[in-house]
């Protein structure tokens, strides 16, 4: 499925934060959205979500304007991770999981036999077979992730959209979030689109790089074509290349203009 945005300009009562912006999302592939603070990625990732209503252009799934979706159908087709999740009180991996069927299931219906093949496979496919029975607030920070995603993955979309999903991880977590998350693309072709504040990951896992500087869209391509040049006037630093390992694209050391 193709996700595009047409002429988006977005923003919070009288503050605009996006300024007519246009993009395509790669299908299949995993397209990191990156940029300085405040400069509009989590609320660009809020419009795709159809969580915030554009203040002007239009945001379509295969054509059709979001608007024009019902909650449950777009649900089955695209879901959406906040950067802070929050779950009731109590809850368990399995239960957390099986919360991303309820886009499936009709009021008057129970989970069926299909319904818990596919929760126990979002289970397997996150590595969480052995924490399935414990309350999502006595896992590690990396295995609520992962278990948020497992939610996700329930869903069954085509498309997923990840606000920072390892912002409060230390890098060990990050990286296997970030393998998941590769895994699942290359295995299944599920689209994904990350926030993302480390360059150099955004690079190392992302096949499509989308930089935003003050609201503005100001590169969209593949990850190898980004450049010093590039990151510069967005990140106000300098850049020095060099090959980093596993990946096909340069890794950066930075360091503030004038140092």
């Amino acid at each position: 499925m193709r996700l595009s945005l047409h002429h988006i300009s977005a923003g919070y009562r009288r503050k605009q934060v996006l300024h007519d912006i246009s993009l395509d999302l790669k299908p299949r592939a995993i397209t990191g959205i990156i940029g300085p603070n405040g400069c509009g990625k989590s609320t660009m990732l809020k419009v795709m979500g159809s969580v915030l209503k554009p203040l002007s252009g239009a945001v379509t799934l295969d054509g059709l304007d979001l608007m024009d979706w019902s909650a449950c159908s777009l649900a089955r087709k695209l879901a959406r991770l906040p950067q802070i999740p929050t779950a009731p009180p109590g809850i368990s991996v399995k239960e957390l999981v099986a919360l991303g069927r309820h886009p499936h299931q009709r009021w008057y219906r129970r989970h069926s036999e299909t319904d818990a093949t596919i929760i126990r496979e979002a289970i397997r496919q996150c590595s969480l077979e052995g924490l399935a029975d414990r309350d999502i607030q006595t896992l590690s920070g990396g295995e609520r992730q992962r278990a948020w995603i497992a939610m996700t993955l329930a869903q069954q979309p085509s498309i997923l959209l990840l606000d920072e999903p390892t912002s409060a991880l230390d890098i060990h977590h990050q990286l296997e979030v970030l393998d998941l998350l590769a895994d699942l693309n290359q295995q299944t072709g599920l689209t994904v689109a990350i926030v993302m504040h480390d360059i150099n990951l955004a690079l190392r896992y992302c096949q499509q790089i989308v930089m935003v500087d003050a609201g503005n869209i100001v590169a969209d391509c593949p990850a190898e074509r980004v450049t010093p040049e590039t990151l510069q006037p967005v990140f106000q630093v300098s850049a020095v290349a060099y090959k980093g390992l596993n990946t096909t694209c340069c890794q950066y050391d930075f360091a503030r203009l004038g140092e």
